[in-house]
């Protein structure tokens, strides 16, 4: 036996969605051999939707279904708690299967450019690296949204 059976609705992206008030990061350490060394620091302030996204190789099956509805629940997310700031970063540690580097790079780029073209301020924390983190996330539920699709 294999072990358990996923379901194709946990097959797909993850995205766990953050209203901060304020958010820093830092580059810590290279952790894709592809990626030029840097240094990198930046602050986004004045609120946010935080994202931490995990793509799939079920994804790249269907790419387009999978761009759209992450676009769709970050717009949601994003009206709900009243940001036009959007915050992507890849984060390969919310399921057990996980597409390759480049494609998740490609389609987390993908959904930047989409947000950009329907208003939102988007940044990109630094791809192939491990960072440091500080944030304020804001209290109510809707700060803290989950979302398998």
């Amino acid at each position: 036996m294999d072990g358990p059976r996923l379901s194709r609705q946990d097959q797909g992206m993850k995205m766990l969605m953050l209203h901060v008030r304020d958010f820093w990061y830092q580059t810590y350490c290279r952790n894709l051999e592809t990626e030029e060394e840097r240094q990198e620091e930046a602050t986004v302030a004045d609120g946010a939707v935080l994202a931490w996204i995990h793509v799939e190789p079920h994804d790249l099956d269907d790419r387009v279904t999978a761009v759209r509805k992450a676009i769709k629940n970050l717009k949601w997310h994003a009206r709900k708690v009243e940001v036009e700031q959007v915050v992507l970063h890849s984060f390969a540690h919310l399921a057990e299967q996980t597409a390759e580097p480049e494609a998740s790079r490609s389609i987390i780029e993908e959904m930047g450019e989409r947000l950009v073209s329907v208003g939102f301020q988007v940044h990109h924390t630094p791809w192939g690296y491990f960072n440091q983190f500080k944030m304020h996330v804001e209290g109510p539920g809707i700060a803290k949204v989950f979302k398998s699709f």
